[in-house]
C-alpha cells in the first residue's frame, strides 16, 4: 500500500464521524463506536466465510480448493478468473527457454496476447498482465496454464495470507519477537479441528458402502455425544459458583452493588392544580394570583394605625 493510499483511508475513516467541533470526550466516544462496528462488520464477515460454502460453477479441483482457502468475496473474484480462462482463453503459442515453459495465450474478446512463464519444478508462474502482483490473486492466463499442466491446487506461492479465512488468525508477537502463548494455542486448537474433520469425512465415505458399518459408525458416533454431554453438564454443575451476570456487570462499569442504599426514594408530591403541594412543608395550600389576593384584602376589617393616625389593612 502506497503513503497516499493509506492517508486516503485514514481520511476516509475518520471523517465518517468527526467534525472541528468536537469535544476530546465526543472524539474518543465516536472512535470507539466506530471501531465497534468495524469489529461487528469483521465478525460478520468471518461468520459468513466459515459458515458459508460457495456455490462451484465447475467441476475443476482447482475451485474447489479456492473455496476452501479464499474468503467468500475473494473467492467469487477468483471464480470469474478461472471461469473466463477456462473457457474464454485459448493457446497461441508454445516455447521452451532456459527450462522455462512460455505460454502465449490469448482471449476471446481481446486482440493483446499474454506470456506465462512456468517453471515445472517448483510450479513458478510469471504472466505480462501482472494481475497477482497488483492484487494478489491469480489472472485467468495463469489459471489456464495450471489447468493445462493438471495442477489440483493453487500453489502456496500464490495464496496470500491476507486473502483466506486465517487471515486474522495469524500468532501475535510480542516486544521481544516471541509468539505469544495464546496464540500458539489457538493455531493448535484450529489444526486439531482440521484433522477432526478430515477424520469424521474419511470414515463417512470409508463405511458408506455398508449399512453395517455405517450402523456401527452412528453408534459410536452417539456414544461419544452423551459423553461430552455428560462432561459439559458436570462442568456446567461445578461451575454454578463462578461469577454472575451482576459481577459481570460491576467488573464492566468498574463499581460494586453497595451493601446499604443510602439513596431513599424521593416523597410523593402531588401536582394537581395550579400549586405544588408537598406534604409536611406547610405548602398545602395553592399559589393565588393578584386578583384573589385582592379580594380576600378587601374582606378584612381595617385597622387604626398609631403612627399616623389613619384606617388601613394589615401588611
Amino acid at each position: 500500500m502506497r503513503t497516499t493510499s493509506r492517508l486516503e483511508s485514514e481520511n476516509n475513516f475518520y471523517t465518517k464521524f468527526t467534525n472541528p467541533r468536537l469535544t476530546l470526550v465526543e472524539f474518543y466516544m465516536r472512535f470507539e463506536s466506530e471501531l465497534d462496528a468495524q469489529r461487528h462488520t469483521q465478525g460478520q464477515f468471518d461468520n459468513d466465510s466459515k459458515h458459508k460454502h460457495p456455490e462451484c460453477k465447475t467441476s475443476f479441483a482447482l475451485e474447489k480448493h479456492a473455496s476452501k482457502i479464499y474468503t467468500v468475496l475473494v473467492f467469487y473474484d477468483f471464480q470469474e478468473e478461472l471461469e473466463i480462462g477456462c473457457f474464454q482463453c485459448g493457446l497461441e503459442e508454445y516455447k521452451k527457454e532456459n527450462g522455462l515453459e512460455i505460454f502465449t495465450i490469448r482471449e476471446r474478446c481481446r486482440i493483446r496476447k499474454f506470456d506465462v512463464s512456468f517453471n515445472p519444478a517448483n510450479l513458478d508462474s510469471k504472466c505480462m498482465c501482472k494481475m497477482f502482483e497488483r492484487l494478489g490473486i491469480p489472472c485467468r492466463h495463469m489459471v489456464w496454464v495450471w489447468k493445462a499442466k493438471m495442477i489440483e491446487y493453487i500453489p502456496d506461492a500464490y495464496v496470500l495470507n491476507r486473502w483466506t479465512t486465517l487471515a486474522t488468525k495469524t500468532p501475535i508477537f510480542d516486544l521481544e519477537g516471541n509468539i505469544l502463548e495464546a496464540c500458539v494455542n489457538f493455531v493448535d486448537c484450529k489444526r486439531m479441528l482440521n484433522e477432526l474433520w478430515s477424520e469424521i469425512h474419511t470414515c463417512v465415505s470409508l463405511a458408506q458402502g455398508n449399512e453395517e458399518d455405517l450402523t456401527d459408525l452412528v453408534k459410536n458416533l452417539k456414544g461419544l455425544r452423551l459423553n461430552l454431554e455428560a462432561k459439559k453438564s458436570s462442568k456446567n454443575h461445578e461451575n454454578n459458583g463462578s461469577p454472575s451476570k451482576a459481577t459481570d456487570i460491576e467488573l464492566l462499569i468498574g463499581a460494586t452493588l453497595p451493601t446499604e442504599i443510602v439513596v431513599k426514594p424521593p416523597k410523593i408530591s402531588k401536582n394537581k392544580g395550579r400549586g405544588v403541594h408537598v406534604p409536611g412543608t406547610g405548602s398545602h395550600k395553592r399559589l393565588k394570583d393578584d386578583k384573589e389576593k385582592a379580594i380576600e384584602q378587601s374582606k378584612k376589617k381595617k385597622r387604626l394605625c398609631r403612627g399616623c393616625g389613619e384606617l388601613g389593612y394589615r401588611p
